[in-house]
């Protein structure tokens, strides 16, 4: 049912983020080393190495139309490209410390990114304008993607929190608590009421936006989930990469896993469907690239034979909790050997190395790097050393987890005081039994 049939290798460090072209005649991805690499899905289709990112690309996006592509970078840059051999760039400091996601909005005018800064921002592409911030969660923002129409998006982040959000107003429309583990990566079910989750503890969620409570539940991994896409026509199949090697395929119909998947000799730390649907990819810490053939049957139903009614997936997903490690058959395949795939990979970065020096501006190749901040502040960025940057990165991720410990000791000490108060207040002149009266307390909600 599953079989590879292409083997890309390129890149020098660990795959970080994949993405197919609208047109499916090409899959950008970005690694560890720096780089973004343009492959060629097609016979006679060259590949094109991008760089101009001082760090790992840690994420990486085709705009709706195909003729933008978008990336993030652990240096705290986005970039906006032109995915052919000129290399062609926008570059701007985006963000303060490291930016983990980046996504085009449906109509390709606004780009969403997240960071390690505790923000979202929004973007203007055409503009190179910034436009909005989101700044809700109080830990590092690990994913945001908007929802199919536009009108809203769906975060993740280190404060364990999954935040819903209108796009219009700025306002977090809900927040969905995960008690025993932070959100890796967040994605929106292709009929706009439902939303994925990779969790850190080896669980995925499927929640309904408009009821607003976990749809599905499936503890199926051994370790972190990375990774996660949607089937982007039916809907109702759902992939899952994590960092012990395998990957999942969920039945969302039957609300249970149905296939593990063995290739990767690491772990996967991105998934993605073509936009048909009759592929995906996936790539990880073996810096290798497999395109898998999925032939998914497709199950008839009445409400799809109108190819414009895209509302009809939500009506299949089910609730389900499923436990896919124990008690259900599920169906193991692994990945057959296939020959490797040498492209020959051109430089296409000398226009984006330009664009990212502020004394190197060439405005008619349209390479003008953003001056978010203050020119004077940025000037001394930039001449900063590699190790000066780490460090303080360092130091700065050091803060952020002391305020999450402060905050923390401050709630417990608030739930402490609540307790002893209510203590004072029910044990009475002559009770002999403390432990009975001590019962009757009800902590806080």
């Amino acid at each position: 049912m599953f079989t590879v049939e292409r083997n890309l290798r390129g890149h020098h460090g660990a795959i970080t983020s994949l993405a197919f072209s609208p047109n499916m005649k090409q899959l950008i991805s970005c690694s560890t080393d720096k780089s973004i690499i343009l492959w060629g899905l097609q016979q006679k289709m060259k590949a094109f190495r991008f760089t101009g990112h001082s760090s790992s690309v840690n994420d990486v996006c085709f705009a709706p139309a195909g003729n933008l592509m978008a990336s993030c970078s652990l240096d705290g840059s986005l970039a906006v490209w032109i995915p052919n051999i000129t290399g062609e760039s926008t570059f701007w400091k985006g963000h303060q410390a490291a930016a983990r996601s980046v996504a085009f909005t449906p109509d390709g005018r606004q780009i969403l990114s997240a960071s390690d800064d505790k923000t979202i921002k929004l973007w203007n592409v055409h503009k190179s304008k910034f436009v909005a911030s989101f700044n809700s969660h109080t830990n590092w923002v690990r994913c945001t993607r908007p929802s199919p129409d536009g009108n809203q998006m769906v975060s993740c982040a280190d404060d364990r929190t999954i935040k819903l959000w209108d796009l219009k107003s700025g306002d977090c429309i809900h927040t969905f608590y995960e008690p025993k583990a932070q959100g890796n990566y967040v994605e929106f079910h292709p009929s706009g009421t439902c939303i994925g989750t990779a969790l850190a503890n080896g669980v995925v969620k499927i929640y309904e936006t408009r009821m607003r409570k976990v749809l599905q539940l499936y503890e199926i991994h051994n370790g972190p989930v990375h990774c996660l896409s949607f089937h982007p026509s039916s809907g109702n199949y759902l992939i899952t990469g994590s960092q012990e090697g395998t990957l999942k395929v969920l039945d969302l119909m039957e609300g249970r896993p149905s296939y593990t998947l063995y290739g990767p000799k690491g772990a996967v730390h991105s998934v993605k469907f073509s936009p048909d649907g009759d592929y995906f990819a996936t790539g990880g810490a073996d810096n290798e690239i497999l395109v898998w053939k999925a032939n998914f049957v497709q199950v008839p139903d009445a409400a799809d034979v109108s190819s414009n009614n895209k509302t009809s997936v939500k009506t299949k997903i089910r609730p389900s909790i499923a436990g896919g490690l124990q008690g259900v058959d599920v169906k193991k395949i692994v990945a057959s050997s296939v020959t490797e795939d040498r492209q020959d990979i051109e430089d296409a970065s000398v226009n984006s190395k330009r664009s990212s020096s502020t004394e190197e501006v060439d405005l008619s190749k349209k390479t003008m790097e953003m001056q978010i901040s203050q020119p004077l502040e940025q000037t001394g960025n930039e001449n900063k050393t590699e190790r000066e940057k780490r460090l303080e990165m360092i130091i700065h991720d050091l803060v952020s987890q002391v305020d999450v410990l402060t905050n923390t000791l401050l709630a417990l000490e608030q739930r402490v005081t609540f307790i002893e108060d209510q203590q004072k207040e029910n044990l009475g002149p002559g009770t002999s039994y403390l432990g009975e009266k001590l019962s009757n307390v009800s902590p806080p909600l």
